[in-house]
């Protein structure tokens, strides 16, 4: 349905140092270089006031860039309109024009581009054939749930065969269990159709489940862009290891530094080993990064290559696995989460227990986090 226009080997959207400011002093976005695929699924991914909205905005033609440009299929497009760079747009709050029908709302880009009578019902018919709403076609907005309001924005914006579709929070309305299906029929029409889509969320969870590639924002610049297991795993940046999922961080000073590990002393006085930055070294300050689920609860004799004692402060079920927050060596807020299936005796409060870890798993990251808006 989709054709490419540009070489698949180029980037169809390019960013390039693009800067952002609405007062003349403060920069909303800063130094944006930033190249998006063809037909890739790209989130912009940030706290409130990071610049992701805006970015999305600029590349939308809803704002202009105070420097710098911007890139669609090899052609500047900065001071072209936005009605002329076929791009779709789905809003947080649908934007359905509520007098009319469904067939109405999403014939209404065919209408604007000049589309005939029969090009309007036909591609209408299929957009809504995709988005499974056949046979909803006389409805009203008002009509429809909120998961159904979206699916005919989504289908407003895929309608016109639009070569880029942009999503700004577009789930953000919907309760937690038809969010999660509205991700998966999204990633679904991605994998069919082959649009590029750029996609804005402040949602963790959301980034990691949709994302083909995650470009965390923060402070007005991406602070690491790739694949969501990149970004989960192997974080840049002390903001990236604690703004994506649940994370153990605590501070310290390097005292020995190999070629990828460095032995940290910390501040607790406990030694540790991680996976270093490249730069660091001995006397560097540096903060400790590891994910809750890279630690296990009593785990075997030489399973680990770390072994500690914790007393459990608080155990919380989940489900599929269990939270457990302990105090470890001082630090009072240290968490482990383990599946239910793996946790091989009952823990209570007060109680203490081994736990272990492998170095691999320690990330040691920048000591100073600036504080978001949120």
């Amino acid at each position: 349905m989709f054709a490419a226009s540009a070489n698949n080997n180029d980037p169809l959207v390019r960013f390039k140092n693009v800067r952002k400011s609405y007062d003349g002093k403060n920069q909303v976005v800063r130094h944006l270089n930033l190249d998006i695929r063809q037909g890739e699924f790209l989130t912009l991914l940030g706290p409130s006031g990071s610049g992701k909205t805006t970015t999305l905005m600029m590349l939308a033609g809803f704002e202009t860039p105070t420097s710098g440009t911007i890139e669609l299929a090899g052609e500047q497009i900065d001071n072209l309109p936005p009605h002329k760079r076929n791009i779709g747009m789905v809003f947080q709050n649908y934007a359905l024009f509520p007098h009319m029908t469904v067939q109405e709302n999403v014939a209404f880009p065919l209408k604007v581009r000049k589309f005939d009578a029969a090009a309007q019902q036909q591609k209408v018919k299929t957009a809504l054939a995709m988005v499974q709403l056949d046979g909803m076609e006389k409805r009203y907005p008002a009509q429809l749930s909120g998961g159904q309001q979206q699916r005919v924005a989504l289908a407003r914006a895929l309608v016109f065969e639009p070569e880029l579709v942009l999503m700004d929070e577009p789930l953000g309305a919907l309760d937690k269990q038809l969010r999660e299906h509205m991700q998966l029929e999204i990633k679904r029409l991605h994998g069919e159709l082959g649009v590029t889509v750029v996609y804005v969320t402040h949602d963790q969870d959301e980034a990691l489940t949709m994302s083909d590639r995650v470009a965390v924002f923060h402070d007005g610049m991406v602070q690491q862009i790739g694949s969501p297991q990149d970004i989960y795993e192997a974080p840049d940046t002390a903001f990236v290891a604690g703004f994506i999922g649940e994370n153990n961080r605590t501070h310290g000073t390097i005292t020995q530094a190999g070629s990828r590990q460095a032995t940290v002393n910390l501040d607790s006085g406990m030694q540790i080993q991680g996976r270093q930055q490249l730069g660091m070294k001995v006397g560097d300050r540096v903060s400790v990064s590891i994910r809750p689920e890279r630690i296990a609860l009593n785990p075997a004799e030489n399973s680990t290559d770390v072994r500690c004692q914790g007393r459990v402060q608080e155990v919380i079920y989940l489900g599929d696995h269990v939270r457990v927050r302990l105090v470890i060596n001082g630090d009072p807020d240290f968490v482990v989460k383990q599946p239910v299936s793996q946790v091989r005796e009952k823990i209570a409060v007060g109680d203490t227990v081994a736990l272990g870890w492998n170095h691999e798993f320690v990330r040691l990251l920048d000591p100073i986090e600036k504080t978001a808006a949120v």
